[in-house]
Parts: structure tokens; C-alpha cells; sequence
């Protein structure tokens, strides 16, 4: 290859990483405006939800108040879901990982169908089967909802670490003695931490944000925050929702890098 020719290609490859970059900013921007405009719609000192802002005011973090015991409820379903939605998920993956069963890519199938149906399937597939065992309005319900509509994220993200796991450590750990609980506890885990907690934290997330099933199965007596946010929204668009949407917005960003540090890089 000549000279002009190697200049040509890089001058080429100059082009295409520029436009590249350029198109990665721009699809950021298109990510990032919405949380923008909500965020700065949390500051206006008018009685509704317009942009920009009327004026620049607080006053509506103070109805805050009015959404405690939604919050509660969003975080006590959220918490519990997710661990039990990533202690299903992990074992699914670490059994179908570690051992072969005959059906066993029908299974790994079977373990994603919740997230390949619409929620108000699973949600009237729940609230009939609570009804008929005269369980209906239950916090409990929302709880085991939500985490098998929310074991898929935990399985598939644990799956792809136990696929890239070098088994050389763990059959080391086997060959001086360890028991395989004690290998699970002390290699695989540690190795396969960063899925794990990205696991969790994806339902966590995802549960607090979940508005069909939660309405479905609540029973018009459990409010979480996205069912108070759509109740709010037929009668009035108050500027406390923007607010309560820039803490989750806060809450979601705060979570995945205490994450990411604790788990050494989730995204790299």
C-alpha cells in the first residue's frame, strides 16, 4: 500500500470515528433531555407541569410529605423482591450452568418467558390465582409478583458471568478439600459478584418502577409511587410529580455507582 493510500485510509478512519463520537453524543442527548427537562420542572414556582419553568422556587419539594407512605411501600415490595428474584435467579443459573440436564436449554427458555409477556398477563395471571386461594390485596402478593416477573434480569446477567468463569479456580478449590458450598461461598461468588449485584440492583429498580401488576394486585389498598403518580395525573399535573421523579432519577443514579465501586466495575 502506498503512501497516499495509507493516508487516505487514515484520513477515513478519521471521518468514521468522528462521526461515530458524534453520534454517540447526540443519542446521549436524546437519553438525557427528558431527565433534563423533568428535573428542572421540580424547581418551578407554578401550579403545573410546564417547561421551562414559570420561576424558580422549592416550594414543591415540601409536598414530599404526601408521598411517604407511597415511598415506603415502593421500597418495602422493592427490597424483597429483588433478593428473592436474585436468589431464584442465581441458583436457576448456577444449577443449569454446572449441570446437565436433558432439557436443559428448554429451561434456561422457560426461566425468561416472564419478561416475553405483557405485564397485565402475569398481572391478571396473579391476581386470579390470589382470588382463588382468598389471598387478594396483599403486600405480600406485589412481593412474589414482582419477583418472578423480575427473575429473568438476575438469571440471564448471572448466567453470562458463570459462562465466563475460568472452573480452573473452583476445581482447584475442589482438589484441596473445599466442599462445593464452600467453593460457591469462597471462589464462585466473589467472581461472579458484579453480575450478581447488577442483578439485583436491575429488579430493585425495575420493581420500584413497576406500575401494571403493582395496580393489578393491589387491591386500590397498597399505594406504590407509580400507581400515586398515575392516580395524581387524572385529576391534576402537579409539579410534585417532577419532583418525585428527580428522586428516583437521584435514587437510580446513587444505586448503580455505589454498585459499580462495590463491585469492582459492573460496566467494564
Amino acid at each position: 500500500m502506498s503512501l497516499a493510500d495509507r493516508r487516505g485510509l487514515n484520513a477515513r478512519d478519521r471521518v468514521t470515528a468522528g462521526i461515530m463520537r458524534a453520534f454517540a453524543w447526540v443519542v446521549l442527548l436524546f437519553i438525557l433531555t427528558p431527565l433534563i427537562i423533568i428535573s428542572a420542572m421540580a424547581f418551578t414556582s407554578g401550579e403545573f407541569l410546564v417547561f421551562p419553568p414559570e420561576g424558580i422556587s422549592l416550594r414543591w419539594f415540601g409536598e414530599l410529605t404526601n408521598w411517604i407512605g407511597a415511598i415506603q411501600n415502593s421500597i418495602i415490595v422493592a427490597i424483597p423482591a429483588a433478593i428473592i428474584a436474585t436468589t431464584i435467579g442465581g441458583i436457576a443459573a448456577y444449577s443449569l450452568d454446572r449441570y446437565d440436564y436433558k432439557f436443559g436449554k428448554l429451561l434456561a427458555t422457560a426461566a425468561t418467558v416472564p419478561i416475553m409477556l405483557p405485564p397485565v398477563i402475569i398481572g391478571v395471571m396473579f391476581i386470579s390465582f390470589f382470588i382463588s386461594i382468598g389471598n387478594a390485596g396483599n403486600v405480600w402478593n406485589l412481593i412474589v409478583a414482582h419477583s418472578i416477573f423480575l427473575t429473568p434480569f438476575p438469571f440471564i446477567l448471572i448466567s453470562q458471568g458463570l459462562a465466563e468463569l475460568d472452573k480452573s479456580f473452583e476445581e482447584a478449590a475442589r482438589n484441596l478439600g473445599a466442599s462445593q458450598l464452600l467453593t460457591v461461598q469462597t471462589i464462585t461468588f466473589p467472581l461472579v459478584r458484579a453480575n450478581v449485584i447488577a442483578g439485583f440492583l436491575f429488579a430493585f429498580i425495575l420493581s420500584l418502577n413497576e406500575y401494571i401488576i403493582a395496580w393489578l394486585l393491589s387491591g386500590f389498598s397498597i399505594q406504590t409511587v407509580p400507581i400515586q403518580i398515575f392516580t395524581s395525573l387524572r385529576y391534576s399535573y402537579s409539579p410534585t410529580i417532577a419532583v418525585i421523579s428527580l428522586l428516583f432519577i437521584i435514587v437510580t443514579f446513587a444505586a448503580l455507582s455505589v454498585a459499580d465501586y462495590l463491585a469492582g466495575g459492573i460496566w467494564e
